[in-house]
């Protein structure tokens, strides 16, 4: 499969460090985002109309679920040829219960495994465990959960701009041809500077305090070879990925998804990061839901077509893990308003290349979209099972990434809950 900073937007601790250190090369994370609680029986878990019960879709009015493999998924949008294209790279987990209607309590779970605060989401958890020296392991270009707990510090960017500006400081933001110095001025600087620090750092007249600012700003100063490797990789700003508008109704929605998926591919190519949140808004759709889903589900399988292929090749594709979630589902009927309200029950899409774990579903909901108990081993539903939530589905993950242990050495491993096979080759949850 080929499978939004001289300017930060804002930070927080933002570091530039590692004398010598070597580019990350290991895995990396992403997670998207669908921000406002997407309906999930438009996409990964579809359901017909009950008789006898209210319309939970209309698209069942006149169309049965798709098929691919062994993911069934709604008619609507481009779900055909996303499902198809990606089906066998990818392991769905239905029936996942937030136990809230919340926005924030719901993007706290399902992004950190728990609904109380003091634990980092999982991707800043990814990033803490394996580049926490690389300046930017954690990047955020979308989304609002970016959760550290204090393990390791973000960088949020707004677009891949602002990565320019943070790589080449010395340019002209508004004609990159130009700098703003001449370049003989900024290499005799920065000579200057590097001799000012070695002399400072070899002082014996240093108090422990400064020494250990001096030692960090050298550590800065050493870390720029890595944001020249950023540097020489950004396109350039004419073959940035554009912003995206689209009409629905009365609704004009703007969208830079794929500017943001841009940006965490080029720090990954660059070798400075590892982990990196991205998200899509709009799905909080208490009116004409049926429209705004659709635009947007088609807007979203073609971004993640974009992803995959550019991630594809920057070469990248083979390590990275994608999970697609959000703050919980929506409701099994419409509101007076034509749209849908909250509801606790949700589902994620975890896809990676060739993955040989893929072409599976894990955990079910009924026909009204109440979540099914699940046995935690066979994954085959059971009275006397479990209802998954977030926290099952990131300790499968934590323990994917082999970075479960991490967590616990550092006192935010998750509470108690079941294993489940996410990741098993066969197992799967058959409805």
């Amino acid at each position: 499969m080929a499978l939004g900073a001289g300017a930060l937007a804002s930070t927080t601790g933002f570091r530039v460090m590692g004398s010598g250190l070597a580019p990350y090369s290991g895995k990396l994370l992403v997670t998207l985002q669908l921000s406002g609680g997407a309906d999930v029986t438009q996409l990964c878990d579809p359901k017909v109309n009950t008789p006898g019960e209210l319309k939970i879709n209309h698209w069942a009015d006149v169309a049965e679920p798709g098929e691919a493999g062994n993911i069934r998924f709604a008619p609507v949008g481009d779900n055909f040829n996303f499902f198809n294209r990606f089906g066998a790279d990818m392991v769905v987990v239905n029936g996942v219960d937030a136990q809230t209607n919340s926005h924030e309590t719901g993007r706290l779970f399902n992004w950190t495994g728990s609904n109380a605060e003091g634990r980092p989401s999982l991707t800043a958890l990814h990033a803490a465990a394996n580049a926490p020296e690389q300046p930017l392991a954690y990047s955020v270009f979308g989304g609002g959960t970016s959760r550290t707990s204090g393990i390791i510090s973000y960088n949020r960017f707004r677009d891949v701009s602002r990565l320019r500006e943070l790589a080449k400081p010395t340019e002209m933001p508004w004609d990159t041809s130009n700098q703003l110095r001449p370049d003989l001025e900024i290499s005799e600087a920065r000579r200057l500077t590097r001799e000012s620090v070695t002399e400072l750092f070899t002082s014996t007249n240093l108090t422990p305090r400064q020494r250990r600012s001096v030692t960090r700003y050298k550590q800065a100063l050493d870390g720029k070879e890595g944001l020249l490797r950023l540097a020489e990789g950004l396109p350039s700003p004419d073959d940035y990925e554009g912003d995206e508008t689209f009409q629905v109704g009365d609704n004009n929605f703007w969208s830079n998804l794929k500017q943001q998926m841009q940006g965490a591919l080029l720090v990954f190519q660059s070798g400075l990061g590892s982990s990196a949140d991205i998200a899509l808004d709009g799905f909080d759709s208490h009116e004409n839901h049926d429209d705004i889903h659709d635009a947007l589900y088609t807007h979203l399988a073609d971004a993640i077509y974009y992803f995959w292929d550019y991630a594809e090749q920057l070469g990248l594709a083979d390590r990275i893990l994608l999970v697609v979630g959000s703050d919980f589902g929506r409701t099994n009927m419409y509101n007076d308003g034509n749209g849908k309200d909250h509801w606790n029950i949700g589902s994620y899409m975890l896809m990676e290349q060739g993955a040989r774990w893929g072409n599976r579903v894990v955990g079910a909901s009924d026909e009204l979209h109440f979540a099914r108990k699940i046995n935690p081993s066979s994954l085959e539903t059971s009275e006397s099972g479990i209802v998954l939530t977030p926290a099952h589905v990131h300790r499968a993950v934590q323990k994917y990434l082999g970075i479960d242990d991490f967590a616990a050495t550092n006192g935010i491993a998750l509470p108690d809950v079941e294993d489940i096979a996410l990741f098993s080759t066969s197992k799967q949850t058959r409805v």
